[in-house]
């Protein structure tokens, strides 16, 4: 930016499009094998609680939920 006026040019654009697409496309995870041990982490926190499943030391599925103040 030069003295305060954005430039919207074609390198911008492809950044913004690879951005766009990373934030708003799921995460790609492995397919389970098992016959392979799975390790599960799983975190409790102030205001919800998540869960991962891996195998490999790579994700296979996942679980994140808010909780609401009836299940808090």
């Amino acid at each position: 930016m030069k003295g305060g006026r954005f430039t919207w040019t074609s390198k911008v654009a492809k950044a913004f499009d690879i951005l766009k697409a990373k934030v708003t496309e799921a995460p790609v995870l492995a397919l389970p094998n098992f016959d392979e041990v799975f390790q599960v982490e799983c975190d409790a926190f102030g205001v919800g609680i998540g869960g991962v499943l891996s195998q490999n030391q790579r994700p296979i599925a996942f679980f994140s939920e808010k909780l609401n103040d009836a299940d808090l």
